[in-house]
């Protein structure tokens, strides 16, 4: 009798779903955060991005020429303890703060935690449905 240890393979093929999942959540976040956002000059609205932990955001600048100012992000996500995965929904806009959790002289206008919260269950099945199909494909 002859075993092989395949878990390498296993180890790389959750990993590359549990990934996959994660960009395909905060693609679907992203997009859920900019029909919320209250558009004045779209600057805020189009900066809108995400990043998986320890990697640079989804886009890396926006510009006039697609409605949004100038500017760029810098850095990375925060690479979380453990080595665990994580998906981060975000923008660079100095005021973004301001307009999701409002100040002493302006309501609050809530455009990232909306994407997230009530969208927990959908994103627990994207993830479900990619670690499935990498299982399927181990077969």
């Amino acid at each position: 009798m002859k075993l092989t240890d395949n878990s390498p393979q296993v180890l790389a093929a959750v990993d590359a779903a549990i990934e996959s999942g994660l960009t395909i959540i905060g693609g679907k976040a992203e997009g859920y955060a900019k029909a919320l956002t209250p558009v004045d000059t779209g600057l805020l609205r189009n900066s809108i991005t995400y990043a998986l932990g320890g990697q640079p955001p989804a886009i890396s600048a926006y510009n006039a020429a697609t409605g949004g100012g100038s500017g760029s992000y810098a850095g990375t996500a925060p690479a979380d303890e453990g080595n665990q995965r994580s998906v981060y929904i975000g923008t660079n806009v100095e005021y973004g703060p301001y307009i999701e959790y409002g100040t002493s002289r302006m309501k609050a206008q809530p455009f990232i935690t909306p994407a997230m919260e009530p969208h927990l269950d959908e994103y627990k099945a994207v993830m479900e449905n990619e670690l499935q199909k990498a299982v399927g494909n181990l077969k």
